[in-house]
């Protein structure tokens, strides 16, 4: 089971980086650092107060909406991460499993891409509202989908809503906060996402 989702992560974490590394290679003389183009520093302490912060707000009120009944059973079916880890039952082995996923195989490539990629070259292409809303959407987009795979929950308006809702506000308030208070750096952002998961495949999974 670990040693599993150690290969997924470490094959997730390749193509990003590779994808990340295509759109680098032809970004031109102004893309600078590769890992300072994708974001991936460290930014000031003051920045990560500000993600600590907005963590205490946002993660507790995604939880609170999806353990909602609808919420709960879309978020937490067989198909998604959360009904795996139920699958797996409690263990040693599953703890580190849902820190390997929390922390790396979702939220780490997620922010690269989504964030150190996405975000960043639609920004700079359309302008930062546009561009930033055009990447939530999208970002947003993905994660409908577990509504069309198979073994997925049944289609509900209301809780496709829910669900573009939460998730584009999240990406949208993460990628605000990695450009315009950590100077690009998508760690704040990294934070925020991996916290969230840590948090939620547990609590989706067994509570």
């Amino acid at each position: 089971m670990l040693t599993q989702e150690l290969i997924n992560t470490a094959a997730q974490a390749t193509v990003v980086f590779i994808i990340a590394g295509v759109f680098y290679l032809f970004a031109g003389k102004a893309r600078g650092n590769y890992f300072r183009f994708i974001g991936l520093y460290a930014p000031s302490r003051k920045v990560m107060v500000w993600a600590v912060l907005l963590t205490l707000v946002i993660v507790p009120a995604m939880l609170a909406l999806f353990m909602t009944g609808p919420m709960r059973e879309a978020a937490a079916g067989g198909n998604t991460v959360a009904g795996h880890i139920r699958d797996y039952g409690w263990s040693a082995e599953t703890l580190a499993v849902i820190f390997l996923v929390a922390v790396f195989k979702t939220s780490f490539t997620e922010e690269i891409f989504f964030r150190g990629v996405v975000a960043k070259r639609f920004i700079k292409w359309m302008g930062f509202f546009a561009g930033n809303t055009t990447h939530a959407l999208l970002f947003a987009g993905i994660h409908m989908l577990i509504f069309i795979v198979p073994g997925g929950p049944e289609f509900s308006w209301g809780v496709a809503g829910a669900f573009l809702g939460v998730t584009g506000g999240m990406a949208w308030i993460v990628a605000w906060l990695n450009e315009r208070v950590a100077n690009g750096s998508i760690a704040p952002g990294w934070f925020i996402h991996a916290v969230g998961n840590l948090l939620a495949y547990p609590v989706l999974a067994f509570a």
